[in-house]
């Protein structure tokens, strides 16, 4: 009986052990099933739970769309009545459309984010072209006071451009990141990849120069510089560094307020920040609401 006892006691043992381990997977698989990708708190060996530090993809969309209505109100209400012999009002406008320069490293992020996290990639570009198309009008009314301005076309096809951009820099990429990507694959030799990237991104720089793409003050084609920022951001962002200063010294170049903009791209903590999906588009709705609004406040003032 004794002998009989000690045989059975392991055996006690491993259940026991088998148990606690088909828990604890209940548990895991409990907790990654309650939290979303904005809830993704880092935990420490003491249990302590803390959010991740820096800005959720919310917070730079929140902050983009800021900077963006500081620039369509200096267009709408302040340049059309601007009296350039009074320095001070000169001064405001030339600063207010300047800090909406920041916005575009930021949107240059949340559109490589998009491309490389999207569930549906062709339903991302669609979305983006419907909002081009349905603010082309409100845009022209709040910037050039016209209600189509060839000449000057609003920065959102710039977007759709861009994520074509990266979907074919993604499809032919040697050693592509792992991710949520959902776009097409091609399995092409190094040199015949980078052949096809610089065709699609000096054909996509031609069409933003001559597109007149969110032009500003004149000198600014902010559509040119979210390409530059985007082709920046997927070439170098598995070198965080690296590709700060780069974007950084590059959007120095174009009106220093873009390269300025990087050290808030930084801070990015590559987490949604909300929970329910309509929020996406509530951004594309602000947007439009914001071109509408003042677009009106500016063919009625």
């Amino acid at each position: 009986m004794a002998s009989q006892k000690n045989f059975q006691q392991p055996q006690s043992d491993k259940a026991r052990r088998n148990n606690a381990m088909r828990q604890a997977r209940v548990n895991k698989q409990d907790r990654a099933a309650s939290e979303t990708r904005s809830e993704a708190y880092r935990r420490r060996e003491d249990g302590v739970v803390r959010k991740p530090r820096g800005l959720s993809m919310y917070q730079f969309k929140v902050t983009g769309l800021v900077f963006v209505i500081l620039g369509t109100l200096n267009t709408a209400l302040i340049m059309p009545h601007l009296d350039t012999k009074n320095m001070s009002d000169l001064t405001i406008s030339v600063i207010l459309d300047f800090v909406s320069w920041f916005a575009i490293p930021l949107y240059a992020w949340a559109v490589l984010m998009g491309v490389h996290h999207s569930a549906h990639l062709g339903r991302y570009l669609a979305r983006v072209v419907l909002l081009a198309a349905l603010s082309e009008v409100p845009y022209d009314m709040a910037t050039t006071q016209k209600f189509l301005d060839w000449n000057n076309n609003n920065p959102v096809w710039a977007v759709a451009i861009c994520i074509v951009v990266l979907t074919v820099m993604r499809a032919v990429e040697v050693n592509p990141v792992r991710d949520s990507y959902s776009g097409p694959l091609y399995h092409l030799a190094p040199a015949e990849a980078n052949v096809v990237r610089a065709v699609v991104i000096l054909a996509a720089a031609l069409w933003m120069f001559f597109g007149h793409f969110g032009m500003r003050l004149g000198m600014m084609n902010e559509g040119l510089v979210l390409l530059m920022f985007v082709v920046v951001f997927e070439l170098l962002h598995r070198h965080e560094n690296t590709m700060t200063y780069t974007a950084a010294m590059l959007g120095a170049f174009m009106g220093l307020t873009p390269g300025l903009g990087m050290a808030v791209v930084h801070y990015h903590n590559d987490q949604l920040g909300y929970r329910s999906p309509v929020t996406k588009y509530l951004f594309y709705v602000l947007y439009w609401a914001q071109l509408a609004i003042l677009g009106a406040g500016a063919m009625l003032a």
